[in-house]
C-alpha cells in the first residue's frame, strides 16, 4: 500500500477518531481525574475503601459472582440451542429473528416482565398456584435475589450466546470433523481435538461478551431488587442518588468495573489468539 493511499485511510478514520475522543475517552478521563479527589483534596481513599469498606468489597465480588455463573450458564445453554438453529433449515431465519427479540427490549423492561410472569401476582405463578397448590409467596421470593438476577440476566444473554454461535456453526469446517472420522478417530477425539479447537474462539468471544453485558448490567437490577443485592452498578447508582451524593466514590467504583471488565476480555483475547 503507497504511501498516499495510507494517508487516504487514516483521513477517512479521522471522524471515528473524533467521535471515540469526545465520547469515550474523554469522558473517561474526566471519571478518572474524578476519582482521585477526596473533599477537594488528591488521594488515592476512594481506591482504597474497596478493600477496607465491607459493602464495597462484598458489591465486586457479587458482581464477579454474578457475571462468571450467567456467562457459564449463557454459554452451556446457548450452545446447544444455536447448533438445533443451525440445523433448522429454511426456519433457521424465523428462528433467528425470535432469538433476536429479547436484545430489542430495555433492562427495566426486561425486570417487570419478569415480575409479571413470576412475581406474587404473577401469570405463571397463580397458575402453578392452581393446578400444583405452590406458594406464591414461596415460589416467588427467589426473583428478588441474587438468584432471580441469574435467571433474568439469561434472559438477554443467551440470545447473545445463540447468535454469535450460530454464525461458528455455519462457517465451521465439517470436512475436518469428516477427515478425523476416516481416519478412525474415535467421537471423543473428534469433539476434542478437531470440533473445539474450531469453535474454541467463537465460545471464548461470545462468554467473554456474555460477562461483560452482565457486570454492567444496571436497569434488570434495580427493576428486580432494587439496592437489595449489592452489585457494582447499584452501588454506583446510590453514591450518585439524592440519598447518598458522593461522585468521587461513584467514578472510583466505576473505574474499577471498567478495568475489571477489561483486564478478563483482555484475558479471553489472550486465549482466542492462542488457539488461532
Amino acid at each position: 500500500m503507497n504511501k498516499s493511499r495510507r494517508k487516504g485511510l487514516y483521513f477517512l478514520l479521522l471522524p471515528a477518531a473524533a467521535l471515540l475522543a469526545a465520547f469515550l475517552a474523554w469522558p473517561l478521563a474526566l471519571v478518572l481525574w474524578e476519582s482521585f479527589f477526596v473533599n477537594g483534596a488528591f488521594s488515592r481513599g476512594n481506591y482504597l475503601s474497596l478493600f477496607v469498606k465491607k459493602l464495597y468489597r462484598e458489591s465486586f465480588f457479587t458482581s464477579i459472582a454474578l457475571s462468571v455463573s450467567t456467562a457459564f450458564l449463557g454459554t452451556l445453554i446457548g450452545l446447544p440451542i444455536s447448533y438445533a438453529i443451525h440445523k433448522s433449515g429454511r426456519r433457521k431465519g424465523f428462528l433467528m429473528a425470535v432469538t433476536s427479540v429479547p436484545l430489542t427490549f430495555s433492562g427495566l423492561v426486561v425486570g417487570f416482565a419478569f415480575i409479571v410472569l413470576l412475581g406474587t401476582s404473577g401469570f405463571f405463578t397463580l397458575l402453578l398456584k392452581r393446578f400444583l397448590d405452590i406458594n406464591p409467596l414461596e415460589f416467588s421470593a427467589f426473583l428478588f435475589t441474587w438468584r432471580g438476577l441469574v435467571v433474568a440476566y439469561l434472559y438477554f444473554l443467551i440470545p447473545r450466546m445463540i447468535l454469535t454461535m450460530t454464525v461458528a456453526w455455519s462457517n465451521a469446517d465439517w470436512n475436518l470433523l469428516e477427515a478425523a472420522a476416516s481416519l478412525g478417530a474415535e467421537r471423543g477425539t473428534i469433539f476434542f481435538k478437531v470440533l473445539l479447537p474450531m469453535l474454541g474462539p467463537a465460545i471464548l468471544s461470545g462468554s467473554s461478551l456474555l460477562f461483560a453485558v452482565s457486570m454492567g448490567a444496571f436497569g434488570t437490577a434495580f427493576a428486580l431488587t432494587g439496592t437489595a443485592v449489592k452489585i457494582l452498578p447499584m452501588v454506583i447508582y446510590t453514591q450518585v442518588s439524592d440519598m447518598s451524593s458522593d461522585i468521587a466514590q461513584a467514578d472510583a467504583l466505576a473505574v474499577i468495573l471498567t478495568v475489571t471488565t477489561t483486564l478478563v476480555i483482555m484475558v479471553y483475547e489472550r486465549a482466542f489468539r492462542s488457539r488461532v
